[in-house]
């Protein structure tokens, strides 16, 4: 099919998702249901479930203290992560004890980033052992735990938008890991985090019980950050895990230069790209990096018009403006030149970074100056919809999609359900469950 069928096709589905988006939104005011409370020294945490089901768990205080509530308040969620992991190392390292496991995850990769990660988060992590009463190592190893991801996002403003205000929209592409006993996804209980440290701003970050780290999110000061990985010939743990370096940005940045700057610290472990985005202002930046190098560059940029040759295929991109775009391959020169790994590929056309950047740019360009916070996320979850994905490892498989309106705190929100290995990946991924409606601010202001 080509480039204007397959969007014709897309197209088709808008009118669809933008009902189920609308329907759900009404019901956001819809009082929420507390769960549990966790009471510590420096605040009080507690868990909710919203009126549609969406778990939201409040952290409030040090970072030990609020490691400390995630703990008591994902008790048995945080025990059912050890299972799923321990069920997934046997299927990968089905000759290896899973004590020996964990020791060479946190020997070979925790350790090499531990001079890196930031103090109060490893406060965290001591609190969320302390609470669980799981190891500490065995906390800091599912901190460093690799998994194969993929993901997609955007951000426009501007003249891209009906209002000119800043949207940003990610979609976690993600092996569903699956606990063997029980037929259970540990990626069914994810959640939305809300964060008050009492010595910095609220922030909001989509998150799995026993993990800390934050893959995308948004903070206070209208800040919004997502990750895409970026296979590179050069990565390493030892730098700032880009869990960290996500949660540090949404903890302490509260300007775009301040984002670009805690997102590029050195030491680089690569290979990632990311995007940022500054309701305020509005602007985004796209960053990609390595373990060597990094670019940073605005929707004009030197990536956004570059054109290069790459395993004896021409690619070519075109800037618009106000408009940014990623998936899992490098625009830029600096980065496309360690890169590993395919970008097209006809016999793996649909797991691949390249058919996924065309459909979901070419939709975006479509939608040029109506894109808002609802079409984002029609846009996003129609390329997926789109597409057979039952040859990708991971691709088909999505943990959670989400768009954001930083300056009004809006989010929307889906996240997957259900058995992949019983009912297939892309039946249980979250482009194929309801969206959700929320508002971080008015989240920020709940009490339990």
């Amino acid at each position: 099919m080509n480039g204007e069928g397959e969007v014709a096709m897309l197209r088709r589905g808008w009118l669809i998702l933008a009902a189920v988006v609308i329907a759900l939104g009404a019901m956001g005011a819809a009082r929420a249901e507390t769960l549990a409370r966790c009471a510590r020294p420096s605040g009080e945490g507690w868990l909710e479930r919203t009126a549609d089901g969406v778990r939201v768990m409040h952290l409030r205080g040090t970072y030990y203290d609020m490691g400390y509530e995630h703990a008591k308040l994902m008790e048995e969620e945080t025990q059912f992560a050890l299972r799923a992991a321990r069920s997934t190392l046997r299927t990968k390292l089905p000759l290896v004890p899973f004590s020996v496991a964990v020791r060479m995850i946190h020997t070979m990769v925790y350790r090499k980033a531990e001079p890196y990660i930031p103090a109060e988060f490893k406060e965290e992590m001591r609190g969320l052992a302390d609470g669980s009463g799981v190891p500490l190592d065995w906390i800091e190893a599912m901190q460093a735990w690799t998994y194969l991801t993929s993901c997609a996002g955007a951000a426009a403003w501007g003249k891209a938008t009906p209002d000119h205000e800043l949207y940003f929209v990610r979609s976690n592409d993600i092996a569903l890991t699956v606990d063997m006993k029980s037929g259970r996804s540990y990626h069914d209980l994810a959640f939305i985090a809300i964060y008050e440290p009492a010595d910095g701003q609220p922030y909001l970050m989509i998150t799995q019980p026993g993990i800390i780290g934050a893959s995308d999110g948004m903070n206070a000061a209208g800040i919004a950050v997502g990750n895409f990985s970026d296979p590179s010939r050069y990565e390493t743990p030892a730098g700032v895990p880009m869990l960290f370096r996500v949660k540090q940005t949404l903890a302490k940045a509260r300007t775009l230069d301040e984002a670009v700057a805690l997102m590029t610290q050195q030491p680089f472990e690569g290979g990632y790209n990311f995007l940022v985005a500054d309701a305020k202002i509005p602007d985004a930046r796209a960053i990609e990096m390595d373990a060597r190098t990094v670019y940073v560059g605005g929707w004009d940029g030197a990536a956004e018009s570059n054109h290069y040759v790459y395993q004896g295929r021409e690619y070519a991109y075109t800037p618009v403006e106000d408009l940014l775009t990623r998936t899992n391959h490098p625009l830029s020169s600096e980065l496309i030149a360690n890169h590993k790994g395919p970008i097209d590929n006809a016999k793996l056309e649909n797991r691949l970074t390249g058919p996924r950047y065309v459909d979901l740019r070419a939709l975006l360009v479509q939608g040029y100056g109506g894109l808002d916070l609802g079409r984002m996320m029609e846009i996003m979850r129609g390329v997926y919809a789109s597409r057979t994905w039952e040859r990708g490892p991971t691709l088909g498989a999505t943990s959670h999609q989400v768009a954001f309106a930083p300056k009004t705190g809006e989010v929307l929100i889906a996240f997957c359900s259900g058995n992949p290995l019983k009912l297939g990946r892309p039946a249980v991924s979250a482009f194929s469950q309801p969206v959700h409606r929320l508002n971080f601010f008015d989240l920020v202001k709940g009490q339990p």
